[in-house]
């Protein structure tokens, strides 16, 4: 067994029993669950990656563990906090992504199917954002800079995969789309129509994203 298995295994038992506290209503064990969730992937991280750690990458996961940490706690400034360290998480992850995107090189052929991704991705966030939503715990231009920053990120890291096929970023591809399905169905339950299977549907993707973005994250540094 290698010695990054064991936090590997506590990340995907954590995250079934979440699922299932969530089920069964348990939401005080459901925040004790979800708090043991990104601690368990960067000790994946780390030891997977021979005890090395750039302050960047650090910092992405100390973001989004104290975003945890302000869903846990539920004050006042919860939503603030949580909304600035995502964001912040995008920022980042979107500053990796074009340092990759910018050695790519396009042919007259690519234009047509980058307009359609660009198109559809849009499209979404747009159809998203323009639903009418209630009870807004931020003002809705910081939604929308979300939106447009998620979409950015999408677009390039779609892009990246496409044109280079690398393992890295097919996985940085799944991280960005369970970003979007974690995102939107977040937002329809929070802000539009409360449903349970929206709730677990966005617990789910969003325990998927950070397992793709480790596995992104491992495979950018082995290059």
């Amino acid at each position: 067994m290698k010695a990054s298995t064991p936090s590997l295994i506590l990340f995907f038992v954590t995250s079934a029993l979440v699922v299932l506290f969530k089920l069964l209503n348990y939401d005080g064990l459901v925040l004790c669950g979800k708090s043991i969730i990104i601690p368990s992937l960067f000790i994946y991280y780390f030891v997977s990656n021979n005890y090395k750690i750039t302050f960047f990458k650090g910092l992405i996961f100390l973001l989004l563990f104290v975003r945890d940490i302000f869903t846990t706690l539920n004050i006042s400034e919860s939503a603030m906090g949580s909304f600035i360290c995502v964001l912040t998480v995008y920022i980042l992850l979107l500053y990796l992504g074009q340092k990759d995107f910018k050695y790519l090189q396009f042919s007259f052929r690519d234009g047509f199917p980058i307009f359609i991704l660009i198109l559809g991705i849009g499209s979404i966030c747009y159809s998203v954002l323009n639903l009418e939503l209630e009870n807004l715990e931020l003002d809705f231009s910081l939604y929308v800079t979300f939106g447009i920053i998620l979409s950015i990120l999408s677009i390039l890291s779609i892009i990246n995969y496409i044109k280079s096929g690398s393992y890295a970023f097919f996985n940085a591809m799944l991280m960005c789309i369970c970003f979007i399905i974690t995102d939107i169905f977040f937002v329809l339950y929070k802000f539009y129509f409360y449903n349970y299977a929206f709730t677990l549907l966005s617990i789910i993707t969003q325990f998927l994203s950070y397992f793709f973005m480790v596995n992104y994250l491992l495979e950018k540094d082995k290059g």
